[in-house]
């Protein structure tokens, strides 16, 4: 870029950074969501499958509607991205939401697969530790509400 452009050109990357960590975000919570499905329908509880039981399958329901969410907000991010067109706040609104969701989610997991969520054989519980860290790079979910903040004005 030319001279006096620098701020630009780094608003520029960080847009295309934001948008990829909300899209690993997604992944992270789409693994930790398959494992709690695949665990929920072969743990049996009281002679059936815990995925029969209200409590959990209403769990799974609001786990796979927030992935669906995010990737909605994700995708909406990306399209402006290709286009061309401005999208700061679209970018931080998809890393933050995805971000959350992730966590939430891979908390989720856990709390399906009971004691077994926390012991270090599942997934889970190794995709739960990596996940907190997308709240964390490309900007806090704190500066992501300030961007989303600024650009509501």
């Amino acid at each position: 870029g030319g001279e006096g452009e620098g701020y630009k050109i780094a608003l520029s990357a960080l847009e295309g950074g934001r948008i990829g960590i909300a899209a690993q975000s997604i992944g992270m919570a789409r693994s930790a969501f398959e494992c709690a499905l695949t665990y929920a329908k072969q743990r049996e509880s009281f002679g059936q499958p815990i995925f029969n039981h209200q409590a959990v399958g209403f769990r799974l329901a609001d786990m796979a509607t927030q992935i669906e969410a995010a990737r909605a907000l994700t995708h909406h991010a990306a399209a402006l991205r290709d286009a061309g067109q401005p999208c700061l706040k679209e970018a931080a609104m998809a890393k933050l939401f995805a971000s959350e969701m992730a966590e939430k989610v891979c908390s989720d997991a856990i709390q399906v697969h009971g004691g077994y969520g926390y012991v270090s054989d599942f997934p889970v519980e190794r995709i739960y530790r990596d996940v907190r860290v997308c709240q964390i790079y490309e900007g806090t979910s704190d500066v992501q509400k300030i961007i989303i903040q600024r650009a509501l004005s």
